[in-house]
């Protein structure tokens, strides 16, 4: 095999891709899955083009290692590949923070039609522009570059069409404008506008396609009930919440990447107070949608958390954890040990102890005249203590996060 390396955002190697010489299966073979490596969330050449890809603010996606390094060696300076899997929604959230649109320039076999096919919900529920330029039938990206050159592939680019446009052209192609074929189009574009998070997205498409196919915009919009919330509801308990969230600090984000990537965990971090600590965040807001999940579902995994968010900050918290979790300094911090469920735990005590130290400070300062002399002593007693097992805590923690 040919390896590839593959780095992270900052450079440093992670895992590495290899590609067969000469046939046998499976074609492409990562890095195992590590703490350190997640195929889904990293991108091939992200690194390398990272800064061109910023400065045109258009990344264009290849599906092969070969067909980037070719693109590259030709002098397109704005490609990436997704490792030899499907395109994945952390991928593509990695690709928002370089570019403000993603060009699929796929293969116009029927194995790259539906590739294209597959990616467009992921961009509309992210809210990316995307567009598909299909190569002539008997190329790839590799053998149209070397034959046609640089300037044809950006001819080819310039013609990149919006998904959306694209779906329904291929729908068209497929099933026909005759009665039957629009009921069919009609059929298969529903969760095509379900994925739409936006809702001026959506009524742009709506828009678009009725007037395309013949029909009402309201009838198409109304088919599949797209006029309701695309993601599922969450249900939580009626709580008011400030308007303004405070930021979350490092111990408070450190302890949600751990309840996102291990939710099993939220039972136990409730009990030691939390919520409490998290209290007029954005992390209670979570804390709280992660509970409803759990009491209608039971056992969540962090993705499916992520899905079904609404949009705002929490989704966007979310989605920042995931992303980064391999990565992010205060990430790796939470990895699912037992020690370090310990360490957010003694985190969460030294605040309940602080807390508890201070009522009774404001108790006997504020009320001493009214406390007979026993309760008074009971009560610096209590503080006396509450302030050693806040000391010995500290100790034991003082490097990290007491």
């Amino acid at each position: 095999r040919v390896l590839f390396p593959i780095y992270d955002r900052r450079g440093r190697v992670i895992g590495f891709g290899g590609r067969i010489i000469g046939d046998g299966q499976p074609k492409y073979m990562n890095s195992p899955e590590s703490l350190v490596f997640n195929k889904s969330a990293s991108l091939l050449g992200l690194y390398q083009q990272g800064d061109e890809i910023r400065r045109r603010k258009q990344a264009i996606l290849v599906e092969g290692n070969f067909d980037l390094v070719s693109l590259v060696v030709h002098g397109c300076l704005n490609v990436v590949a997704p490792l030899g899997t499907a395109l994945t929604t952390q991928q593509l959230k990695l690709l928002k923070g370089f570019a403000d649109e993603c060009v699929l320039l796929f293969d116009g076999d029927t194995a790259g039609v539906k590739a294209a096919m597959r990616s467009v919900p992921l961009f509309l529920s992210e809210q990316m522009a995307g567009k598909v330029a299909l190569l002539p039938t008997g190329h790839d990206p590799d053998t149209f570059v070397r034959e046609k050159g640089l300037e044809a592939l950006n001819s080819l680019l310039k013609q990149a069409k919006p998904l959306p446009e694209f779906v329904l052209a291929q729908l068209v192609e497929e099933h026909g404008l005759t009665f039957d074929g629009k009921r069919r189009i009609i059929g298969e574009l529903q969760p095509l506008l379900k994925s739409a998070t936006s809702r001026l997205q959506r009524s742009l498409m709506v828009s678009h396609f009725s007037e395309i196919l013949g029909v009402a915009p309201e009838e198409l919009a109304a088919t599949g009930a797209v006029a309701k919330s695309v993601l599922p509801e969450i249900k939580t308990k009626t709580e008011r919440f400030p308007e303004r969230l405070a930021s979350l600090s490092s111990p408070q984000r450190r302890m949600l990447t751990h309840m996102v990537l291990y939710p099993d965990v939220l039972p136990e971090l409730e009990k030691a107070g939390i919520r409490i600590c998290l209290a007029g965040t954005v992390g209670e807001v979570l804390l709280l949608q992660l509970q409803a999940l759990q009491e209608g579902n039971g056992h969540v995994e962090p993705e499916e958390l992520l899905n079904k968010l609404p949009p705002g900050g929490e989704r966007v918290l979310v989605s920042d954890i995931l992303l980064n979790s391999s990565t992010d300094s205060e990430a790796l911090f939470c990895q699912g040990t037992e020690e370090e469920l310990a360490e957010i735990l003694v985190y969460l005590e030294c605040e309940t102890l602080r807390r508890k130290i201070a009522e009774l400070e404001k108790k006997l300062n504020e009320q001493a005249a009214s406390l007979g002399v026993e309760k008074q002593q009971n009560l610096a007693i209590e503080m006396v203590m509450a302030k050693k097992r806040l000391e010995e805590q500290q100790k034991k923690y003082a490097s990290f996060l007491c």
